[in-house]
């Protein structure tokens, strides 16, 4: 059952390609929630969201003969256009964001909600302090539900070397969020 969802995208995006209203459609309800969801982890603005999923769509239709199956699966494909609409969108603020900030802004694993327990406000500061690539990783597999061959795809990466980076960086958070709640006399269950 794994691997019927990705072969099922690939049929949906090939008959999208030869003008199937019907596959595109549900192509779009398949990925809807993985690129709003991705949007709205990095840009504030709620009308922006919705201009730049619009925008994401429109590209994702004008470029359906360029997918290549054996090149990326279809949500990592569709990310990687969501990524690139973000990261044009942070570009035309420049006035408002650092180009430097962009970086930053898609690493972005969720906002910090208001009234979290200690534990996880520690888990938050730890994985604000790794490097921006290991946090866009952390972001795109926790936040955004890519596979670590997806995560290869989009960023350049091998597979090997994403897993690597992601299995350091899971370490390293256990070790900085037990330290200090151990320090401070809180229960430490695994991270």
């Amino acid at each position: 059952m794994l691997f019927a969802w990705p072969h099922a995208s690939v049929r949906l995006v090939r008959r999208a390609a030869d003008g199937d209203a019907r596959a595109f459609r549900a192509l779009y309800r398949e990925l809807h929630p993985v690129v709003h969801g991705y949007v709205a982890r990095r840009i504030a603005d709620g009308a922006d969201v919705e201009d730049l999923v619009a925008k994401v769509f429109h590209r994702v239709l004008e470029h359906l003969e360029r997918f290549d199956p054996a090149k990326a699966s279809v949500r990592g494909w569709v990310v990687g256009i969501t990524r690139n609409a973000v990261i044009d969108h942070l570009r035309t603020r420049r006035e408002l964001v650092a180009l430097d900030d962009a970086a930053e802004l898609l690493a972005v694993v969720d906002p910090t909600p208001v009234g979290l327990d200690r534990r996880t406000e520690a888990v938050l500061a730890a994985v604000r302090e790794l490097p921006v690539v290991t946090r866009e990783m952390l972001a795109l597999h926790f936040g955004d539900g890519l596979h670590y061959r997806e995560i290869a795809e989009l960023t350049g990466a091998t597979e090997a070397a994403v897993k690597q980076r992601m299995a350091r960086a899971l370490r390293e958070l256990r070790t900085r969020v037990a330290e200090p709640l151990a320090s401070k006399g809180a229960a430490v269950h695994a991270v």
